[in-house]
Order: structure tokens, then C-alpha cells, then sequence
């Protein structure tokens, strides 16, 4: 005798009924990652509701993948974008709140003493919303401490500041590759050359800003234009007192400068007075005492801050620490409160350099004495030495071990007659490369 088949049991009615499986309502989530196989740019999750896409791609390559990826999945792909599209305008809004928040509490401060019962109720009131911000992703502003309170010599009162702009780049490991390239700031042309060279998006543009010389707008417009953030180092290379500078002498220079950088109102990276710690520029080891470079650096951020610039990362930059050259950098160091990221500029300069012989010593000082991401803020190697392409490896690998945040190439000949230039070297560039795939 043969049994039937179990038949399925008659659906429960009312109250008791089964639910029915959850329906899938678009795509809520896109990440990314350096993990995709290689030749796949985007993926879908297994639940459909997640698209994955490949980390260092420009915009338009993105979009492209992300688009095949629902065409490949989805019957209405122009239809499951909305819920993650909604999300994103949400985080927006709030975002949009917080800023407006933080430049109620920068208005009220103006108003109060920093020991005031008023700055920390609205202190408080700050922390929170920056709480909430946090679970949906928003970065909120921070309030200033008291030095920068006070408004520096030649610069508006403080009922009449500009509301301010906050902008905050990520500090993630890894994930900041640049470059100097010597038509900076006059072109931007050689900048997406080497990001062409190298087959990855470039974040960060580096040029050099003589002291007197106005903020290069339309060269932060170009790195805007190509996802990528202009970073400035503000050189006193003219016969220039750095006292002067700390007494206010030059404010109207530097007001002018930060009206500029608050008009442009995108995230930039500043220095000032680069590899003071060493002795071969005249705002440094020898020429300046440290204290005075500090007070000058102090007040060139407090300058800048009350014009309402708050989307400036403060790169303090000093040469690698080298015997004989440089000095204690603990001496030139300006404060927390006063700087953003700290920056080190380092080269492979003999065959037998590593990122641990170049760097190690240095990170380890910053490390211990400001707590703060650090950038490799110029390095390159001598396309004249063989070992180049094992450097460049090394570097790669050197920058994920001590988890920095990047480094900017410095694709230009050296004084001494070093080629940096990465151009026209096969082996170097193919290294480069290689060290890139899977960089953040």
C-alpha cells in the first residue's frame, strides 16, 4: 500500500492567522569595501536589501555599479533605491539641524563668560543632540574652548561673526592617498595624470602657499570637482616676522585668507611653517625660538576660527626625526586644542631605507605626545635607486600597519637631485599599483 504525500496543513484564520513574510522593500544600505573579488566593482547581499560596492571608485564608476547591480537583481531598479535615498536625506536634515544648532551655541558664547552657568547648560544641550547624531550617522560640531573665545586683533567683533561652517574630514586608517605635483596650484590637469598612473582616485591635493598669497579658490574647486580635498601649506617664505605674526601684524593677510576658505566652505587642509623642527627654512630649529612659532601658530588658528572657520583640519607638519638636524618636537608642538592631524614628512633616501628606518622613531614620539591621526604628509622614494618599487610596497604596507591615515606623494625632483617623479618608471608604477589594490 502506498501513503500519500503529507499535505500541507489548511492556513490558521483571525487572530491566529500565519504572518506573511516580510516583503522586500528596497534597497535600505550601500557600503563599501576593499574585499570584492577582483574585476567585480558591486555585489548585492543575499537578502537583497544591501549593495556593495567596491572602496576608492569615483563618483561616476560608482554609480555605474551600483545601476548594474540593480538591473541584474531588481525588475524596477529605478524603484528600490528610496529607501536608502530617504535615509540619506533624513541624515541630511539632521545633519543640516545640527549645524544650525552649533552656530546658535557659537552666537551665545560670544555672549558669555567661559565659567558662565549659561555656556554649560548649552554645553550639555550640545552634548546631547551630539549623542543622538552619532546613531544615525550625523557629525556634529564641538564647541571651542576657551582660547579661542577671544577675537583676535584685526579681525570682526563677535556680534558680527560669520555663522560658522563645520566640516570634518574622517579619520579613518588608510584611506587618504595624495599628491604634490609642482603646477599646483597654477594647474589641476597633473593631479588627475598621476591618479590616471597609479589607477586610483587621489583625496588629496597638496600645494605650497607663499606667505602674502591669497587662498587658490578655483584650485580647491577643481579638487572639489574631483572628490578630493586641497591642502595647503602656508609657507612665511618672504621676510616675515613670526613674532609679528603672533602680535597680529599680518591680520588683515590672514583675515582675507580665511574669508576665503569660509566663502569656499568645503573641508581644507592647512599647515603652517612645515618641518619647523628642522634647520634649513627660516621660520625653523635655529632661526625661531619654538615658543614663538607656537604663539604664531595659535593665533593664525584663532584667526581663522573667528571668521567662523571650523572646516579647516589643522595639519601640524614636522620633518622625521633626524639626528643632528632636527630638534625635540615636543617643543614646537602647539596643543591639542590647536591642531587637527599631525603630518610627517619623511623620503626613502638611501637603497637601504624602510618605512620602520624612516618613520617608526617619529611615530612613535607623535604617538606618545599628542595622541592624534597622523599623516605621512610628504614622502617618495629615488627613482635613481633600485630598490624603489620594494619601498613603495613597504610604504603601503607601513601605512596599514601603524594604522596612519595616508600619505601625500611627492611627485616632483628633489633639490639634491633625487627623482620623486613616479612617471616613466615601469617598475615603481606597477608597484604602486599593486600596494594600492585593496587600499581603503
Amino acid at each position: 500500500m502506498t501513503l500519500p504525500p503529507p499535505q500541507p496543513a489548511a492556513p490558521r484564520r483571525g487572530r491566529h492567522a500565519d504572518r506573511a513574510p516580510a516583503r522586500l522593500l528596497g534597497i535600505t544600505r550601500i557600503t563599501q569595501t576593499s574585499d570584492l573579488p577582483p574585476g567585480i566593482n558591486a555585489l548585492a547581499s543575499a537578502d537583497g536589501k544591501t549593495i556593495i560596492v567596491r572602496s576608492g571608485l569615483d563618483k561616476v564608476s560608482r554609480r555605474r555599479a551600483v545601476r548594474e547591480v540593480l538591473a541584474a537583481t531588481h525588475r524596477f531598479p529605478g524603484l528600490v533605491l528610496w529607501p536608502v535615498l530617504l535615509d540619506m536625506r533624513i541624515r541630511r536634515m539632521l545633519a543640516e539641524a545640527a549645524d544650525r544648532l552649533s552656530g546658535l551655541v557659537q552666537h551665545l558664547v560670544g555672549f558669555v563668560t567661559p565659567d558662565s552657568p549659561v555656556v554649560a547648560l548649552v554645553t550639555s544641550a550640545v552634548v546631547v543632540a551630539a549623542g543622538a547624531g552619532v546613531g544615525v550617522g550625523v557629525a556634529t560640531g564641538v564647541i571651542p574652548t576657551s582660547p579661542f573665545r577671544a577675537v583676535p586683533s584685526g579681525t570682526p567683533a563677535a556680534g558680527a561673526s560669520p555663522r560658522p561652517i563645520y566640516k570634518h574630514l574622517a579619520k579613518l586608517p588608510d584611506s587618504y592617498l595624495g599628491v604634490y605635483e609642482p603646477s599646483g596650484p597654477r594647474s589641476y590637469e597633473p593631479v588627475l595624470t598621476f591618479a590616471q598612473t597609479i589607477g586610483r582616485h587621489v583625496n588629496l591635493a597638496l600645494y605650497y602657499s607663499g606667505w602674502g598669497e591669497p587662498f587658490q579658490t578655483a584650485f580647491a574647486e577643481d579638487a572639489l570637482d574631483n572628490q578630493a580635498t586641497p591642502v595647503i601649506q602656508i609657507n612665511p617664505d618672504k621676510p616675515t616676522s613670526i613674532a609679528g605674526i603672533a602680535a597680529g601684524e599680518y591680520d588683515p593677510y590672514l583675515v582675507n585668507f580665511a574669508k576665503a576658505v569660509h566663502a569656499y566652505g568645503q573641508n581644507v587642509v592647512i599647515g603652517f611653517g612645515h618641518e619647523m623642527n628642522a634647520d634649513w627654512y627660516p621660520w625653523g630649529n635655529g632661526k625661531v625660538k619654538p615658543a614663538t612659532f607656537v604663539a604664531a601658530w595659535q593665533h593664525i588658528v584663532s584667526v581663522f576660527r573667528a571668521q567662523g572657520d571650523y572646516n579647516v583640519t589643522w595639519l601640524w607638519t614636522i620633518n622625521v626625526d633626524t639626528p643632528g638636524m632636527t630638534s625635540q618636537i615636543s617643543d614646537w608642538y602647539p596643543g591639542k586644542n590647536y591642531v587637527t592631524w599631525v603630518g610627517i614628512d619623511g623620503y626613502y633616501n638611501a637603497p637601504t631605507d624602510t618605512f620602520s628606518s624612516v618613520f617608526r622613531q617619529t611615530i612613535d614620539q607623535v604617538e606618545g605626545l599628542t595622541g592624534l591621526p597622523i599623516l605621512i604628509s610628504e614622502t617618495a622614494a629615488d627613482a635613481r635607486e633600485a630598490p624603489e618599487a620594494q619601498q613603495i610596497t613597504g610604504l603601503f604596507h607601513g601605512i596599514q600597519r601603524r594604522q596612519i591615515l595616508g600619505f601625500i606623494w611627492f611627485d616632483a625632483e628633489g633639490k639634491d637631485g633625487q627623482n620623486w617623479q613616479l612617471e616613466g618608471n615601469g617598475p615603481a608604477i606597477t608597484a604602486f599599483r599593486q600596494a594600492a589594490n585593496g587600499y581603503r
